[in-house]
């Protein structure tokens, strides 16, 4: 039995051998006082032995005792009966007394039989017929001694007899018992082995299918993410391909930069778009601006900085993409003092030179942790279409206009004029045709030759179109020293004093040739629908009749139609 078997019996057996050892003390005190039985020696003897085995056991039995050694175990076994039995040899006890003392030295004796290590051994069989013989002679034999005559001595030994087999058909019951309760512990404790083995095997299955759970788990959602960015990827292409499908229909730049834009804020939803141009990209002659924004602060920031941020990018000389904030980080001093979280700067590039740059920004924490390959993309596809529209401009403007001056030719006034009309007869607007015609042009061709004749040309040419610019109006050169100048919702009187200003602008332009200064002047009509023509069918032809009375009558100078005579 191990220790702490055993010390937990012995607490338990410590509280029943107090009450035990009470019960007699007090029961040999009142029949002291009493006076039942004979011989008061008695009575103190076994008040000392109680007394005695009372504090051993308190001694014994301890609570903070770790160890109880077997040897006190075997000493108490023997000791403790027969001082119980020696009690007899002083007088003969009363009937009742003596049978407590028996059921007494019984109890000591289960005490024992419940606390042995090893059964059934020829030592625990001997030390219990010893103890048998010991005690029942004490109890019986001396406590009986003088009642036996003759052959009722067997009465003694019969009733031994029978105390020593009760003693050994507790202890055979004790062995059995504790021999079926070791075996079934035994079977119990192997088949727990069993489950606990099993249980581990179990517990390492388990760990192993979460662990494949987890790894799953981790699986699908990084499939899940895969797809998403999949389909992401896949929205881009298909957007990016639509984008290519209207650069491929549309020659107007600006139209396809605008197109580009809201692709861009829609698919991948930004909180601004910017595209800055720089001019004399693709015939422009100022630098072109698109912001698209659901911010207006954002927007003002955008125009404020465009320009600083060009430059800065054309000095960087590089061509990938300029972080100006990252997650609140500003690198840059742009775009500072709103909400703008992140904010990257795309070059628009052609053959190594930088000719403009496409910002996005956002107010969303890792809004460019995917890349800037769909951005980068989108640039370069808004390049590979300006190109294209850049040569069909080019093209087209050969076609339109004069190779020389630049402004709009013959051949093409031929084809707008007739559409502009018929939309001024449907708006109801006034509209002035101005003709002009440098004066002595032969005389300066015969002179000088005709590359200053040309450098004339372009001269006047330029006041017109200048002009033209000014107030919204066409430039046309209509012949070889011919000049138109289309004017709508300008009067008269409007178009005049307009005419009196470019009129002084061309007189005072001298035209440098080689060593020559050349003094031009030029002589202009006008004529107006609907204050001086109701016909505006006829327009044209009463502004080169009204060009050709100022040439008549003494050139330099500027008629109105219907006004020549003033």
């Amino acid at each position: 039995m191990s220790e702490e078997y055993r010390l937990s019996y012995f607490n338990s057996f410590r509280l029943f051998n107090r009450l035990a050892y009470g019960v007699f003390i007090i029961a040999t005190l009142l029949m002291w006082a009493s006076g039942v039985g004979k011989g008061y020696a008695q009575y103190v003897y076994y008040l000392a032995v109680f007394t005695f085995v009372f504090v051993a056991d308190e001694i014994l039995f301890r609570k903070n005792r770790n160890k109880i050694p077997k040897l006190f175990f075997e000493i108490r076994f023997f000791a403790y009966p027969v001082l119980f039995s020696v009690g007899c040899v002083i007088h003969e006890l009363v009937p009742v007394f003596f049978v407590g003392i028996l059921l007494f030295i019984f109890y000591i004796v289960i005490q024992d039989s419940i606390f042995t290590d090893i059964f059934n051994t020829y030592t625990n069989n001997f030390k219990r017929g010893i103890l048998c013989v010991v005690t029942g002679f004490f109890m019986f034999i001396l406590q009986y001694r003088k009642s036996i005559v003759g052959v009722w001595f067997l009465i003694p030994v019969i009733v031994l007899l029978l105390y020593g087999a009760l003693v050994f058909f507790f202890y055979y019951v004790t062995y059995r018992t504790v021999m079926f309760l070791d075996e079934r512990y035994t079977k119990l404790y192997f088949k727990n082995a069993d489950m606990i083995s099993e249980n581990k095997k179990l517990l390492k299955f388990q760990e192993r299918v979460e662990k494949v759970n987890n790894e799953i788990n981790y699986q699908k959602i990084n499939l899940t993410k895969a797809n998403d960015d999949l389909a992401k990827i896949n929205e881009e292409t298909r957007s990016l391909i639509e984008v290519m499908k209207y650069f491929s229909a549309s020659f107007n730049v600006e139209n396809n930069a605008h197109y580009m834009l809201e692709n861009v804020v829609n698919i991948k939803e930004t909180g601004a778009a910017a595209l800055y141009l720089d001019k004399d990209i693709y015939m422009n002659e100022e630098p072109y601006l698109e912001i698209i924004s659901d911010n207006a602060v954002a927007e003002t920031l955008l125009r404020q900085d465009i320009l600083s941020i060009f430059e800065t990018v054309k000095k960087r000389k590089a061509f990938t993409p300029l972080v100006l904030c990252d997650n609140y980080d500003f690198k840059y001093p742009y775009l500072t003092g709103t909400n703008l979280c992140n904010a990257v700067v795309f070059p628009a590039y052609e053959n190594e030179n930088i000719y403009g740059v496409m910002v996005i920004t956002s107010s969303k924490y890792d809004f460019f942790e995917n890349g800037f390959a769909f951005y980068e993309s989108s640039i370069m596809d808004f390049t590979s279409a300006l190109i294209s529209d850049r040569l069909y401009l080019q093209t087209e403007d050969m076609a339109k206009k004069d190779g020389l001056t630049k402004i709009y030719n013959r051949i093409y006034f031929n084809q707008f004029y007739p559409e502009m009309i018929e939309e001024v007869k449907e708006s109801g607007d006034t509209f002035t045709v101005v003709m002009l015609d440098i004066d002595h042009f032969k005389r300066v061709n015969d002179t000088y030759g005709h590359l200053a004749g040309d450098e004339v040309i372009k001269s006047v040419a330029k006041v017109d179109n200048d002009f033209a610019k000014k107030y919204n109006g066409t430039a046309v050169r209509y012949g070889g020293e011919e000049f138109l100048l289309i004017l709508r919702g300008k009067g008269v009187e409007e178009t005049h004093a307009i005419l009196k200003e470019a009129h002084e602008v061309i007189k005072a332009n001298v035209v440098e040739f080689e060593d020559y200064k050349i003094q031009v002047n030029s002589s202009m009509g006008i004529a107006c629908y609907p204050e001086t023509c109701d016909d505006i069918h006829e327009v044209l032809d009463r502004a080169d009749k009204a060009m050709y009375y100022s040439k008549e009558h003494g050139r330099g100078r500027i008629t109105i139609d219907g006004r020549e005579g003033e």
